[in-house]
């Protein structure tokens, strides 16, 4: 079984007509445990520039595992969030590590840290859906293709940062297929931007980039389909 740090990524970006941009990446992992990181390596091989994934931290079943983490979250400010379902769920080792006060706390550091680097300028990648299709732990989904509704807190976020620059900061939709195997493919497709001022409320920005998301990730589908 390989790990996340000896895997082996090849991409090739091609740009279209339409400015989206579409990764072929090969993951050299046999372990689909290991799934819930494939979405971070699809960015690190399609972007140039350095980004900031916030990240969930309620996974992680020692302290070992827990101080690594943190440890290398915090070096590369990496937002971290706990996800208090998650934590309820998953078992009895993640409860010992956290409790609810910690909930409250990771979640109040993570949207600072992300307002923070967003006002610097940063890239700011988000999950909205909140879980991968595959967790060491939990997922409410209960197959690969399933989408869950989005959270809105990415806008609240979004808006936070607005307000102290005092000007619109554009929202890149990402759609991401793979194809299953001992060798993952897996393809990323960006989106043009959206930004909060086009929409007339928090739920209609969250709609829109909920179907922005279907849309890409099945026009990522359909690029696997024809190589």
């Amino acid at each position: 079984m390989m790990t996340p740090f000896d895997c082996h990524i090849e991409a090739q970006l091609c740009c279209q007509r339409s400015a989206r941009v579409t990764l072929r990446s090969l993951l050299g992992m046999n372990d689909p445990g290991y799934h819930h990181l494939f979405d971070g390596l699809l960015f690190f091989a399609a972007l140039k520039r350095r980004f900031h994934i916030v990240v969930a931290m309620d996974w992680v079943h020692n302290r070992r595992t827990k101080l690594f983490m943190w440890t290398i979250n915090r070096l590369a400010r990496w937002p971290m969030l706990l996800r208090s379902d998650a934590l309820e769920r998953a078992g009895n080792a993640p409860m010992k590590l956290y409790s609810t006060d910690d909930v409250r706390r990771y979640q109040s550091q993570a949207i600072r840290q992300a307002v923070e680097l967003l006002v610097e300028g940063k890239i700011l990648v988000i999950f909205p859906e909140g879980y991968p299709n595959i967790d060491p732990t939990y997922t409410p989904k209960s197959e690969l293709a399933q989408f869950l509704p989005f959270k809105p807190g990415f806008v609240n976020i979004l808006r936070a940062a607005e307000t102290r620059l005092g000007k619109p900061i554009p929202i890149i939709p990402a759609g991401i297929d793979y194809v299953r195997g001992q060798i993952w493919t897996g393809r990323l497709i960006l989106g043009k931007p959206l930004y909060r001022d086009q929409t007339v409320n928090r739920q209609v920005l969250v709609d829109r980039m909920e179907r922005e998301v279907r849309r890409l990730s099945a026009l990522a589908g359909q690029e696997k389909s024809r190589t």
